[in-house]
């Protein structure tokens, strides 16, 4: 019985691996994205990075919940003031263009990471 549930364990922690593996990826890829969308120009992952002109990944992760999604989308695309303090976020002419997909994605992200 023993040598059954071996494999059933070898396979289950195996899976958790390649989900954290992907969960990672994942994560690097849309850091990547946020770079080359030059999000990063203004906004850090976190506050212990270098200084920011505007909140960190992981203080707009806290601030707002998922729920706020679609607006923090809208915010990403159409730029603005008001957000946060007084700073603004360029709009999209000033800064690279963000399709709804890629904004999106960067806004589930970065939500992410208050959960």
């Amino acid at each position: 019985m023993k040598l059954r549930i071996i494999p059933v364990i070898l396979a289950s922690v195996f899976c958790l691996e390649a989900g954290s593996a992907f969960a990672d990826s994942h994560g690097l890829e849309t850091m990547q994205l946020a770079e080359e969308k030059k999000c990063t120009a203004c906004h850090s992952k976190s506050e212990s990075d270098a200084l920011a002109i505007a909140p960190s990944f992981e203080n707009i992760a806290q601030r707002y919940s998922m729920d706020e999604a679609d607006r923090l989308v809208e915010v990403v695309l159409t730029g603005g003031e008001g957000h946060w303090g007084s700073a603004e976020m360029p709009d999209m002419g000033v800064r690279t263009d963000v399709s709804r997909k890629d904004a999106e994605k960067l806004v589930k992200w970065i939500l992410d990471m208050g959960e």
